[in-house]
């Protein structure tokens, strides 16, 4: 199983990866460097669980794709704030900014556990 990851800040982006990496050593971790659904569709097979920073416009944009990928594998997405009735229905998880290494964890577990 591999975690895919999508966050355009390197620094956070490079904490997101420490913080997998340390919880799920068994894991192998990708990291995008854009948000391209393409690319994400090409690994589709290997991904566990995707988790994605994007904004309000992005999620509004690519709804549709990421229902579609959410029938293959957990997707949890880092938002700046909370979701709309829209993308909260869609049935993919959340995590707002701020939001600390726990957080994130316990989002990941519940959502490979299907507590989500």
């Amino acid at each position: 199983m591999s975690i895919l990851i999508y966050e355009p800040d390197p620094v956070v982006c490079s904490d997101i990866n420490e913080t997998l990496s340390a919880a799920y050593p068994q894991c192998k971790i990708d990291v995008l460097d854009a948000f391209d659904i393409s690319r994400i569709v090409d690994k589709i097979s290997e991904i566990g669980v995707a988790v994605f920073s994007v904004t309000q416009e992005e999620i509004q944009q690519w709804l549709p794709e990421l229902r579609n990928l959410r029938a293959w594998f957990p997707v949890v997405l880092i938002v700046d704030d909370t979701p709309h009735t829209v993308e909260a229905a869609a049935g993919l998880d959340y995590v707002a900014r701020p939001f600390s290494s726990n957080t994130l964890l316990s989002t990941i577990s519940d959502v490979l556990s299907g507590q989500r």
